[in-house]
């Protein structure tokens, strides 16, 4: 010891000591406890990251499970609107795209009062839809989206696209009316044509046998009526009976440009211009004559709805990218046909036109079926109507067709 602690008392250098080694022991303790603080942290640090992780490969699952749940509301045929507790849209998938159309542009953020949409109840569940200058028949879905508390978090709007189906439906309802009205026509043409036959054939040796004059005349009246008479009931059973097409490969473009040839002076007689629009080429399997009936008679049609003249857009296309629909469109710019009518126009004997037999449109739909097709008609009061001849399938020689063009 130095001298300085030599010279201190005896007490005082064993309290010092006692200090020394309180000193010591705490060190010992201190260091102890941070050596436990040391491992404590490792351990915290090794189950942190191990947390970290699991977390992370929850995010990665969540933003899979979110990805698949995107994928599979934007591939959904349904049009699904999403929106928030302010109505504003959050999501909006392809189908929704589609039907809306100019209306869904920008739709991300707004409001779902203010899209450019119109709808308005039809009848049961089927509302109408006009978006993106379309009208679509829909069924119309809205719920609440609700949180594990209970707490509204937004709503998800479903429409469901109808318009085919109902177009369908109407074409069954209406081949149901045309085949029992079919049945009765062969019936009564039966009955009437056997007698008519008879009158016909007495009015003609009556005719011939007199002498020119009046009464000659008035035979030769009942002759004509008679023909016109038999004309009838030749389209009534025409209608009436299964139609057996002679199928070819028929080229629909080739078709209505000889229709358009043919008619061309009834056209300019009557002031109406042909325009053209041919968006794709097509090939059917079909009846070329029957076929060229079907859009003769619609052609004509058209024109004699413009009084006035006017224009007649003869339409060629495919529709759809997987079945794949061939279609001719005849548009006009006539005077339309009333909603109330247009159930009818298809029925055998009906007719807007003061001298119509009523018998073109009926038969024309009778071929259509015969070529697994129909007639689709879309039509606006004083506007206008556009009458479609719709084909099943494209034919086998349809593709190589189209690659020669």
């Amino acid at each position: 010891m130095n001298k300085e602690v030599d010279d201190l008392p005896m007490a005082h250098v064993e309290l010092l000591n006692t200090a020394f080694n309180s000193f010591a022991k705490a060190s010992k303790s201190l260091e102890a406890s941070y050596q436990a603080l040391q491992d404590r942290i490792g351990s915290l640090t090794l189950e942190l990251k191990d947390k970290n992780a699991k977390l992370s490969d929850a995010l990665r699952e969540a933003e899979k499970n979110k990805d698949y749940l995107d994928a599979v509301l934007y591939s959904m045929e349904e049009a699904i609107i999403v929106l928030d507790r302010a109505g504003r849209i959050t999501m909006i998938n392809r189908a929704a795209v589609l039907l809306l159309g100019e209306a869904a542009e920008g739709a991300l953020g707004k409001k779902y009062s203010e899209l450019d949409i119109a709808l308005s109840r039809q009848d049961g569940p089927v509302w109408a839809l006009a978006a993106g200058g379309k009208k679509y028949d829909v069924i119309v879905g809205d719920s609440p989206v609700v949180d594990s508390n209970g707490d509204l978090r937004g709503r998800v709007i479903q429409i469901k696209d109808v318009t085919r189906m109902r177009q369908m439906e109407a074409l069954h309802e209406r081949n149901k009316r045309l085949i029992s009205l079919g049945e009765m026509a062969a019936k009564i043409v039966h009955e009437v044509r056997n007698p008519l036959c008879s009158i016909e054939l007495f009015a003609s040796m009556l005719e011939r046998d007199l002498e020119d004059g009046k009464m000659k005349e008035l035979a030769g009246g009942i002759s004509a009526g008679i023909h016109s008479l038999n004309n009838i009931l030749t389209n009534m059973l025409f209608f009436a009976r299964p139609h057996r097409p002679s199928l070819s490969d028929v080229d629909l473009g080739e078709l209505a440009e000889e229709v358009l040839r043919m008619l061309a002076p009834f056209l300019e007689s009557r002031k109406v211009r042909a325009e053209k629009l041919f968006m794709a080429p097509a090939a059917v399997q079909g009846d070329v004559e029957l076929l060229k009936q079907i859009l003769m008679n619609l052609v004509i049609n058209a024109v004699q709805a413009m009084p006035e003249g006017g224009v007649v857009e003869v339409r060629l296309g495919v529709e759809g990218t997987v079945n794949k629909t061939p279609f001719l469109e005849i548009k006009d710019e006539g005077v339309g046909i009333a909603p109330e009518l247009m159930e009818k126009i298809f029925d055998p004997f009906f007719s807007t036109k003061e001298k119509g037999t009523g018998l073109g449109l009926a038969i024309a739909s009778k071929i259509m079926q015969s070529h697994g097709g129909y007639i689709k008609v879309s039509s606006e009061p004083g506007r206008g109507s556009t009458f479609g001849m719709f084909f099943g399938a494209v034919c086998p020689a349809g593709d190589a067709y189209a690659a020669r063009r």
